[in-house]
């Protein structure tokens, strides 16, 4: 297992997934923790800004530590986006939480 380490807050913790279009303007990293049956699940968000189009898409992904150890590395949603970081937050919450009922 590796160790966990604190995430970067100026930079995207995955790269782009494919569904997310090329050109963004400025992206947007964010990390969220919760503790769930006694696992710490980080959902970890970037959102990519299209100043052209006046949008943001956020591309999500989870991990889950214990005991500052990884127990599961980052595992991406590379099948869609959302279009608000709210509903973004939620997929990722529930993708960590299966993550953890996985084990």
């Amino acid at each position: 297992m590796t160790k966990a380490v604190k995430p970067d807050a100026e930079q995207p913790y995955f790269d782009a997934p494919a569904h997310i279009p090329d050109g963004s303007d400025h992206q947007i990293p964010h990390s969220h923790r919760l503790v769930y049956r006694d696992h710490e699940v980080i959902v970890h968000l970037t959102g990519y800004e299209y100043e052209t189009f006046g949008e943001t898409l956020w591309a999500v992904g989870a991990e889950v530590v214990k005991e500052l150890e990884i127990v599961v590395p980052v595992s991406v949603d590379q099948t869609q986006h959302y279009r608000s970081y709210d509903e973004a937050l939620a997929h990722g919450t529930a993708l960590g939480k299966r993550l953890v009922d996985g084990l």
